[in-house]
């Protein structure tokens, strides 16, 4: 016997508790609250009834592997969609119904986001659409500029790495070994008992430089964490626009989008090998001086 504990009634959406009075369709298996299926006068999952489905196949699989809305979304009936999972978001004035079955997640394919359309968006992200397209929706209703990207806390560099953003890699490579020298000195110093000729790591002025250097890598690594997201947002279009413009057919032009969006975890790879060797690098020559 199915549980049907958390699923959604179909006639007034909400979920069934253990106490509730269930009745089913005997054609399709959909649940209903007793005095719902009272109310409706027949089962109202015509889809089901169209297609020859059962409801025990659809709903509970499905219920099984739909996502976790994200921060901010609620979940709403996942009855009502043909048994897809659907989120609702609220954008100022406007709520929007979610499902991370359809390519652009149920937001409008062809809405213009400064110059891309919401559709090829969804093919250039590619993964995790379900977070971004919502945020890009979002940023460009509002215009607001600012979301945590928690990644980008600790490890910027990653992050836009694994996005393909090289600019983006490379910057925050560059900080992270710069902002890392004192902190390096300190640790030779203190734990190889090598010294530094060029530096005095008990001198006040190097305290101050190294106090100094931890609260602006502090500060970076804040900005980046609010404003990475954006910056994914604002590359996207513009690579959009250009791969469209370098395409001499539709087909080219949709192949660059996969090809060039999407995630590379070679590309991570590749970000810690390269700021591995810049730190070697750099404490090298630290030694060497």
């Amino acid at each position: 016997m199915l549980d049907y504990e958390g699923c959604p009634c179909r006639i007034c959406g909400k979920e069934f508790t253990a106490s509730d009075d269930i009745v089913v369709c005997p054609d399709c298996g959909t649940p209903y609250h007793r005095s719902c299926w009272k109310e409706a006068g027949a089962c109202t999952n015509t889809e089901l009834h169209e297609t020859g489905g059962s409801w025990q196949v659809i709903n509970k699989q499905k219920k099984e592997q739909e996502p976790d809305a994200p921060e901010g979304y609620d979940a709403a009936d996942t009855g009502k969609d043909g048994g897809q999972p659907v989120f609702q978001a609220n954008f100022a004035d406007e709520t929007i119904r979610l499902n991370p079955e359809d390519e652009t997640i149920g937001l409008d394919p062809n809405e213009d986001y400064d110059g891309a359309t919401m559709g090829e968006l969804a093919e250039f992200v590619s993964s995790n659409k379900f977070y971004y397209l919502p945020l890009f929706k979002l940023m460009k209703k509002t215009g607001r500029k600012f979301s945590l990207n928690l990644i980008c806390l600790f490890f910027p560099e990653l992050y836009f790495a694994n996005r393909k953003m090289w600019a983006g890699t490379l910057i925050s490579v560059l900080i992270q070994v710069l902002f890392s020298i004192p902190s390096q000195a300190v640790f030779m110093t203190s734990q190889f008992g090598i010294r530094l000729p060029w530096v005095d790591t008990e001198s006040v002025a190097f305290q101050e430089i190294y106090r100094i250097s931890g609260g602006l890598h502090f500060l970076v690594s804040i900005l980046l964490c609010l404003f990475a997201n954006y910056l994914y947002y604002r590359w996207s279009v513009r690579k959009i626009g250009k791969l469209r413009a370098a395409a001499v057919s539709d087909a080219e032009f949709h192949h660059s989008l996969r090809a060039e969006g999407g995630t590379s975890t070679g590309n991570v790879i590749l970000a810690v090998v390269i700021e591995a060797a810049c730190l070697l690098a750099v404490t090298f020559l630290m030694i060497m001086i």
